[in-house]
This record gives structure tokens, sequence and C-alpha cells, in this order.
């Protein structure tokens, strides 16, 4: 009896520690995927190191954002349904990937535009020099059209050549004409985190902020949409992790030409910093010294706070840049930007609802003044001579997690009327828009 007692008492033990070692559950999100993982030492390898921990079972646009998750094994993919809500899946065999071979490549693009109204204006025409009619003005157009093509040498090294092509976005009609919008190579030098990136890249100005945001089909994130930064340069980026879990950063060298040719104009340096706490709180520091023409040269600061969780994120930002004059006798011009965010995923995977508030203005010398060159932002049309603020309302459907629609409204505010002689009580320019936007 007494053998027979402990034998049980032993049996009950272990079994407890298999329960207990069958529920470990880690959720990681790094370079716009999301890793699950129920075996704790390839968890633990994966954090350590980013290595290759095993075979793996892909699921393109599982995430609650369209994310790629990658799962560890057939317990891990029903622990992540669990938590997110989903149904658990019964599986007769394991689903793992086979092993990746090298090398391999893909294709894939990317279409958006919309059915838009310019419902209000602040003035009737394009320009004081352009009187054509854009108040009232509706139809359809591609704001952004991309092929891409991906080439992996092996495991640590890669390539990518995009092309890029779009509407004009300043209402003045012509062909749509391909341009070069990526062309780098990618070598991850040590791990996943520690790489370099050689050729038209991302800038660091927002590129992390656009996939925090998640809908640039909808709107550009400010220092893209307000022209403080281009979305590309031609340079050189490192970046990797720090000892800090959740901690990274990168610097890039750039022409500070956009995803042009050198012009041997300018350089620029920026600076990032970024963390991403499992919480979800995720912060970004960042800046910038760009060397221009006639000292003219620009400084760019900004700091990003944000959160995330499965069906909702939030984001707020300000950023800051001074233009200097280059001449002693001339002020130099600063610009501020307020901004914030909320997008709410209220059915997942099927349909979201997002605001966003921007407030713009800038200084002369002591002088108020409105954003510079902002008659030239393409689709949108806006003035430079008062502060304002722009509010972007909408919802989305999901018809396949790479089809969406929606239907959006984007206002700007001016705190005073642009164009007081002219058009006195016109303050406001106002586009509402069907937006569509597919994938493959």
């Amino acid at each position: 009896m007494k053998w027979l007692v402990a034998t049980l008492l032993a049996s009950s033990l272990f079994a407890t520690a298999a329960i207990a070692q069958t529920f470990f559950y880690n959720e990681i999100a790094r370079d716009g995927r999301i890793y699950v993982f129920a075996v704790a030492s390839r968890s633990d390898a994966f954090v350590k190191g980013g290595a290759d921990t095993g075979p793996v079972i892909e699921r393109p646009a599982y995430g609650p954002l369209g994310e790629t998750v990658v799962f560890d094994s057939t317990d891990a993919i029903n622990l992540y349904n669990f938590k997110h809500g989903l149904p658990g899946e019964v599986f007769s065999e394991p689903e793992a990937s086979p092993a990746a071979t090298f090398p391999s490549h893909k294709i894939s693009g990317l279409m958006f535009g919309d059915y838009y109204w310019y419902y209000d204006r602040h003035q009737d025409g394009i320009s004081s020099t352009d009187p054509t009619p854009v108040k009232g003005q509706h139809g359809v157009w591609f704001r952004r059209l991309y092929f891409t093509y991906d080439f992996v040498y092996s495991k640590r090294l890669s390539t990518r050549f995009r092309l890029e092509a779009n509407s004009d976005g300043e209402f003045q009609g012509g062909d749509i004409v391909p341009y070069v919008k990526d062309a780098y190579i990618k070598w991850a030098y040590h791990g996943d985190d520690d790489g370099l990136t050689l050729g038209i890249h991302p800038s660091l100005t927002f590129d992390w902020l656009d996939g925090f945001w998640g809908l640039r089909h909808i709107e550009k994130t400010p220092a893209d949409l307000y022209r403080l930064d281009s979305s590309r340069d031609f340079g050189v980026t490192f970046h990797g992790s720090a000892r800090v879990k959740g901690l990274s950063y990168a610097v890039q060298y750039g022409n500070e030409s956009g995803n042009g040719s050198e012009t041997g104009e300018g350089k620029i340096v920026r600076l990032e910093t970024r963390y991403e706490g499992k919480s979800g709180l995720a912060l970004e520091g960042f800046y910038s010294f760009g060397t221009w023409p006639a000292d003219e040269n620009r400084q760019t600061a900004q700091g990003v706070a944000g959160f995330q969780r499965t069906t909702f994120r939030a984001g707020g930002q300000y950023l800051w840049q001074k233009r200097h004059s280059g001449e002693e006798n001339l002020p130099d011009q600063t610009i501020g930007v307020w901004s914030g965010f909320a997008v709410w995923d209220f059915a997942p995977k099927k349909a979201d609802l997002f605001f966003r508030a921007d407030f713009v203005e800038g200084d002369l010398g002591g002088i108020e003044t409105g954003l510079p060159d902002a008659e030239g932002i393409d689709y949108l049309l806006l003035s430079s001579k008062a502060p304002f603020s722009t509010w972007i309302v909408g919802g989305q459907w999901h018809v396949h997690p790479s089809v969406r629609f929606s239907p959006n409204l984007e206002v700007v505010r001016y705190t005073r009327d642009p164009e007081p002689a002219q058009f006195p009580g016109r303050r406001q320019d106002a586009v509402a828009r069907f937006t569509f936007y597919w994938t493959f």
C-alpha cells in the first residue's frame, strides 16, 4: 500500500510538472511579423540571438493588423487563437513549413487609390497662377502602385527592387509613369537584429511610425505628408539591438536626395532609438541633421509614444524642424507638429475605425506662420499662409486580409483666412474619399 501511494503521488507530481511546461506562451512582434512560442527553449533562443530555432508554421495576414504570424508548433496556434478570441483547431498532422531553401525569390505588389470629392476649398483654383478649379472636383485616381521583387541569397543576405507609379497629385492629369522606389541590399551580419542596408531604402524619419500607424493608404504620417523629409534616401543604415530587452537603435547616412541620384548638394545623418515592450508600450526618439546649399541646413527632432493591444492602438507625436536661413540678417524658420491617432479593430480582420488629428504651425523670427511650401502637397493642395489643423476620420472594411475599402474624411481647418482679400470667410479644405486598397 505504501509503495502504491508513493507511486501515485510521484505520478501526480510529474503530470503537474508536464502540464505546467505545456502552457508556456510568448508572443514577440519583430520586423512587421509576430512570432508565437509554446516552447520555452525556442523562445529563449530567439530572444537572445534571433537564430533559427527549428521548423515553424507561417500564416500570412493572420495577425490583427494583417501581419504574418510565425508559430513554433500547433500548440502555439491554439494558444494564440485562445488569447485572441479565435476558434480552436484540430491538427491531424503537423503543419511545419519545409526547411528554407536558398536562393529564393518573391514577387509582390500593392495598389491603392480613391474616389474623391474635394467638396470644400479655401480658394477656387489650384493657385494664384493656375485658375484650374478644384472646389467641387471629384474623380478616381491611384495614389500608389508598387511592384516589388525580393531575392534572398541566404539566411543573412537579401535584396529588394521596387517600382512605384501614381497619379499626378497636383490635379494636372497626365500619364502614370513608374520610377524606382527601392533598390537596396540588406545584410544581417549578427542575428536578425544587427544589420546593414545599402542603396535606396526607407528613411528612418518615419519608417517605423508608418507601420505603427498602419494606414498609409488613408494618409501619410506627418513628416511625410507635410514634406519635412523624404520617405526614401540613397545611403547606408546600420541597425541593431541594445542590451536592454526591447531597445534598438539605427544610424543612417544619406545623400538627402530622396530616391534620386547623388546631387552633390548635401548629406544627412539620421539617428533613431526605439523601445517596444511586451506590455504594448512603444517609444521612439529621432534626430537628424542635413546640410543644404548656401548653409540652409535643417535639423529635425521628434518623439513618439504609442500603445498597442490586439484590437486597439494609439499614438502621439511631436515633431520639430529648424530650417536655417543661411544669412545672418534673415531669421530661421521653425516648424512644429503635434499629432495623435487611435485605431480600433472592433471586428478583427473584418472592420476597424480610425481617427487622427494634426496641429501644424511655424515661426519665423517670432512671427507665426503656416507650413512652408504647403501648396506643393500632393492630393491635398494646402495653404502656407496660416497655421492649421488636420482631422482624419473613417472606417475600413476588410473583404479579405489583402483587400480593403474605406470611406473616410480629411478636413484641414486654418486658424485664419489664408486669402482674406479674395476669399474672405473661407478657411477650410476638405476631401471626402472612398479608398480602395489591395495587395498580392
